[in-house]
């Protein structure tokens, strides 16, 4: 069934089409929930309120972009919200996520995706989710700002913004870790 068969049936609150549009989306919504959380379970139920906004909202879906793109984009806006909220609260969340990420990797390519991982939860929630529509969902510059709602170019300067600044933080979790390596040898040297 084609999109526009497919969102005509959910407007009709047919439960298969409901079915097949959660089935066609809901992996890629929920990889990029977990990158802009850094959560399995906040990712969970992020995912649960896009989809629950989703139904609800069906029929404001205009068609003038792709449904995806627009599922996409409540995503994102619900990932936001949860964000603001753990500023807000002063969650512990990202210490918890952070000793538990502090584990000893079984090999390097783990021990790589950790170092992201980490890096990318410190960046800003906008940078962060441009890293990961680009290089983790691997959306278009044009699809991205359909979801953002921005100008392309926009979303091209941001983007090289938000690399540097991911560039950053790895850089300066290597040499954090150079100088922890230095001081502990001389300690023990």
């Amino acid at each position: 069934m084609n999109d526009q068969e497919l969102i005509r049936r959910c407007r009709e609150r047919d439960r298969s089409a409901q079915r097949e549009l959660y089935a066609r989306t809901s992996d890629a919504i929920y990889r990029l929930l977990l990158r802009m959380t850094g959560d399995a379970d906040d990712a969970f139920d992020v995912a649960q309120d896009v989809y629950v906004k989703v139904f609800a909202g069906i029929d404001r879906f205009q068609g003038d972009s792709d449904v995806t793109t627009w599922i996409y984009r409540i995503a994102i806006n619900e990932a936001r919200q949860l964000l603001r909220r753990r500023r807000r609260y002063g969650d512990k969340l990202r210490e918890i996520q952070s000793a538990a990420v502090r584990e000893t990797p079984a090999d390097a390519a783990t021990a790589a995706a950790v170092d992201v991982r980490e890096a990318l939860a410190r960046l800003p929630e906008y940078e962060r989710g441009l890293i990961v529509l680009r290089h983790f969902n691997e959306l278009s510059y044009e699809e991205m700002a359909r979801v953002l709602d921005k100008p392309a170019g926009t979303i091209a300067s941001a983007l090289n913004r938000a690399r540097r600044m991911l560039r950053d933080v790895l850089d300066d979790r290597v040499a954090r870790e150079a100088e922890d390596s230095a001081a502990s040898g001389h300690l023990t040297g």
